[in-house]
């Protein structure tokens, strides 16, 4: 193997944890809107009225969870380690009579463990999950990142009372008049748009925008594993990154595995160039691996794409991202 040269940065970083002089040099962009020490990103557009607004959506109590199955097997990128279950001990140790009888006598119980990346489910990206050019989000260092300390910047544990309120869903295969966008399918401004009018939906500030493409279906429906990760994905094109800030959304949510296209739109220079937007330019939240095909099946019925969406990460210290449960509730 060819061995890698390497050269010190020629930056410096301040206590903050800032690269001194650091510029966003891409437009738009959210560094310095809340402040040069922002860990919110667009999370900050969430506020206590937005909240209250949300409650309101609330017509008929119809609970809906958005999360794929925590076990093995499931669409887990295969540049991660699967999900593993495993009990510590269960009741068949007390019925079978075992060592667990005799250290809790007359008591019976199951204690089991998950084992699995942050990353490896229905999970929101934090803003410390995507770097370029050695910068984080808000002109932060990459190397605030780290594997003994984790991420000292942009950690997902900040928004723990974040990503609770309104919700939209765009149903972009029923826009289509198909059941699923097929791999490589970019979905561009346009669409986005002309899915708001068929639905007759309008965007709010702070919103969380949910993009149904029927993807993640697909990958239970397959024999073979592998053409799902062989053919790419449908996802967000380029043009969408103005879009999504001229709207002011707070997350975007895809049923897909990297919510934007596969194979990425060319030219790019990085890979995964909308991760680099999104979560490092915008500050914006992206959520990956929804189940929205039974909320998108409610939607059409009643013609409601608003919701009250709970999804707040898990409160993972020092985190760059967390699974969820999420809820809408109609």
């Amino acid at each position: 193997m060819t061995r890698r040269g390497w050269s010190p940065p020629s930056y410096e970083v301040d206590p903050n944890g800032k690269i001194i002089g650091a510029r966003c040099c891409e437009e738009p962009n959210n560094w310095g809107r809340w402040g040069d020490l922002d860990e919110l990103g667009t999370t900050n557009l969430m506020d206590e009225s937005h909240v209250r607004h949300a409650a309101s959506l609330i017509r008929t109590g119809r609970v809906y969870s958005l999360a794929l199955p925590l076990e093995k097997g499931g669409p887990v990128h295969p540049a991660r380690s699967d999900i593993m279950h495993l009990y510590h001990y269960s009741g068949a140790d007390f019925i079978v009579g075992s060592v667990m009888n005799d250290t809790f006598p007359g008591f019976q119980a199951s204690d089991d463990y998950v084992f699995m990346p942050l990353q490896g489910s229905t999970h929101w990206d934090g803003l410390a999950h995507c770097a370029s050019g050695d910068a984080l989000y808000n002109g932060f260092w990459a190397g605030t990142v780290e594997g003994f300390g984790g991420a000292r910047r942009g950690s997902i544990h900040h928004l723990r009372e974040k990503l609770i309120g309104r919700g939209v869903l765009l149903d972009l295969p029923r826009a289509q008049g198909v059941n699923r966008l097929d791999p490589g399918w970019v979905v561009t401004a346009d669409a986005l748009e002309n899915a708001l009018q068929a639905q007759d939906t309008e965007l709010e500030s702070g919103d969380i925008l949910l993009l149904r493409t029927g993807h993640i279906a697909w990958y239970y429906e397959l024999d073979d594993k592998r053409e799902f990760w062989q053919r790419g994905a449908p996802g967000l094109g380029r043009n969408t990154v103005s879009w999504i800030h001229d709207h002011d959304v707070a997350a975007v949510a895809v049923d897909n595995v990297g919510a934007e296209v596969e194979p990425f739109e060319e030219p790019f220079e990085v890979i995964y160039p909308l991760h680099v937007r999104f979560l490092r330019d915008l500050g914006l939240i992206l959520g990956e691996l929804w189940w929205l095909d039974d909320l998108a099946s409610a939607c059409a019925e009643d013609g409601i794409y608003e919701f009250f969406l709970s999804a707040p990460p898990l409160n993972v210290t020092n985190a760059s991202g967390s699974p969820v449960n999420p809820i809408a509730i109609k």
